[in-house]
């Protein structure tokens, strides 16, 4: 397969179904990577990512920008812009902006989620 350049803003963003005020655009997919699928996202001010795990999928988040609290192993952290989060498969995790601002993050799973 021959290099591949996508461009996030070429992405036509969905509402996630499970979670709440969450956008997501599906820039990696197994069909590009068979190893690994990347999302980017943004939750609205007042939105979440609710806990949740995965069965198979690692999952990696890297916050780009604003401040969202993540709820995994029994505790909540404040993270911000340039903080990564690793939940890997059957850890339950979660997003949550509190704050005035979007946030915006990628979203990494190994192996893809789609």
């Amino acid at each position: 397969m021959p290099g591949t350049i996508r461009r996030s803003t070429e992405q036509e963003p969905y509402l996630h179904p499970a979670h709440d005020r969450f956008l997501l655009r599906d820039l990696v997919t197994a069909e590009l990577h068979p190893e690994l699928s990347v999302h980017r996202g943004q939750i609205a001010p007042g939105g979440e990512i609710r806990p949740h795990c995965h069965d198979r999928q690692s999952e990696t988040f890297y916050i780009l920008s604003g401040e969202a609290t993540c709820r995994m192993n029994g505790q909540e952290t404040l993270l911000r812009a340039g903080d990564c989060v690793i939940a890997p498969a059957g850890i339950a995790h979660g997003l949550k902006n509190d704050g005035p601002e979007p946030v915006e993050l990628l979203a990494l799973f190994t192996p893809p989620l789609k």
